[in-house]
């Protein structure tokens, strides 16, 4: 009797080991044709640069962000056991943002939220178009209590890659 139900239960495991495992964030970039995100990039103006850089052999991407006086780190990477890629950041006025991404008109996009130190909500889709290897344009959409982005654009900036 020990032995048939060692040999069930060894049974009931066998899909679990046979399962491959999940794709890095890295396999999935590269699927999807969106290494031109890796890099630094700052606008026009030089006002804003944010960068992109492969971390934990390709399993995360480090985000830091600069506008002004406000500077944010965070990371992008892929929620274990799913194809759902998240982020989640922190700024130097205390204030954190957590998100995921998703497609826009064909893009990848970025919807957050971000609480400030003093509690306030803020939600934003972020749309990243790829124009050629040195430029990339980003849209910031609003976003609905559904997480549902707004379609029509409310700030655009053009970004040029860095060295």
């Amino acid at each position: 009797m020990k032995i048939r139900a060692l040999i069930l239960a060894l049974a009931a495991l066998a899909p679990l080991s046979s399962t491959l495992p999940a794709a890095t964030l890295g396999e999935m970039v590269s699927s999807s044709g969106l290494e031109w995100m890796v890099g630094k990039w700052a606008s026009e103006d030089g006002n804003v640069s944010f960068s992109h850089t492969w971390k934990l052999d390709k399993h995360a991407l480090a985000v830091t962000f600069k506008m002004g006086e406000r500077e944010s780190e965070g990371m992008i990477m892929v929620k274990p056991g799913t194809d759902e890629v998240i982020y989640g950041a922190v700024d130097n006025t205390g204030g954190m943002a957590v998100g995921k991404w998703t497609k826009l008109n064909g893009n990848p996009t970025l919807i957050s939220t971000h609480t400030g130190p003093d509690g306030r909500v803020r939600k934003m889709a972020v749309e990243y178009i790829h124009t050629d290897d040195e430029t990339l344009t980003v849209k910031i959409h609003k976003v609905d209590e559904d997480d549902q982005p707004d379609p029509t654009a409310g700030h655009e900036a053009t970004f040029k890659r860095q060295q």
